[in-house]
């Protein structure tokens, strides 16, 4: 398994509870770090870097790895994931956890820039190059669930960076980011029922997209490798990787 993280972020989101998880349940459970992020290089270029910079440290980091690969991408880390796919990288499978869906974040841009203003101006900052605000109510709301406390927030406010402001053009869906679905491998789709970033009509379609019943978490946020529901949706992936692959 290759974990690769959403915006802003570093490897270390899969870290803390992720990885440790499946590792012990029997997989090799490894994560990435996309260039200018976490502890990789090119912070100091972060401006410079774009989407396909990103496949291409995608393209390194499976290549490292042997044998058949499941690639696990969250929120811009699925956008990556199947931008390789669609690319003619190799895979075994790929699960899409709060994924940027198929056809880019454009449909969810425009209802959250309707229902949720204020929300939507700090999302399009962090997407255009600026760190989450130390507002820990706006973003306990926008990214995390409800019961999240305080220094799980705070420690993810002091590990956050910059990001490529490229990226808020890039993602809406122009170019495709997605291959086509009979060129997929096994696919695995899971959201957040209360995710406010990807909301649960586009997971459903993204599953309907590749052909797979997508899975909603009750209760689970956007930053679903975090917070107190952590478990359930690792759980899910894990049972999806048992009946496909066998355990």
């Amino acid at each position: 398994m290759l974990f690769v993280h959403g915006i802003n972020v570093g490897a270390w989101v899969w870290g803390e509870r992720f990885l440790d998880y499946f590792a012990e349940a029997g997989f090799d459970a490894y994560a990435m770090s996309l260039r200018g992020h976490g502890r990789s290089w090119g912070a100091e270029r972060i401006r410079d870097w774009g989407l396909a910079d990103y496949v291409a440290d995608l393209v390194e980091a499976s290549g490292r790895i042997d044998g058949p690969v499941v690639l696990v991408g969250h929120s811009l880390g699925g956008a990556i994931v199947q931008k390789f796919i669609r690319g003619g990288g190799q895979a075994a499978g790929m699960a899409l956890m709060a994924s940027v869906p198929p056809w880019g974040l454009a449909p969810s841009a425009i209802r959250m820039a309707a229902r949720s203003p204020g929300m939507f101006a700090v999302l399009l900052e962090m997407s255009s190059g600026r760190r989450p605000p130390d507002d820990k109510a706006l973003l306990r709301r926008m990214l995390f669930s409800p019961e999240t406390v305080d220094d799980e927030l705070d420690q993810f406010l002091s590990r956050v960076g910059p990001e490529s402001p490229r990226l808020g053009s890039e993602l809406q869906g122009w170019p495709p980011l997605a291959p086509a679905p009979w060129l997929a491998p096994q696919v695995f789709v899971l959201g957040g029922a209360d995710d406010l970033v990807i909301p649960c009509d586009e997971v459903w379609r993204t599953g309907l997209y590749y052909g797979c019943p997508p899975q909603l978490v009750p209760g689970l946020g956007h930053m679903v490798m975090s917070g107190p529901r952590w478990m359930e949706p690792a759980v899910r992936l894990r049972t999806w990787l048992v009946s496909t692959y066998g355990p």
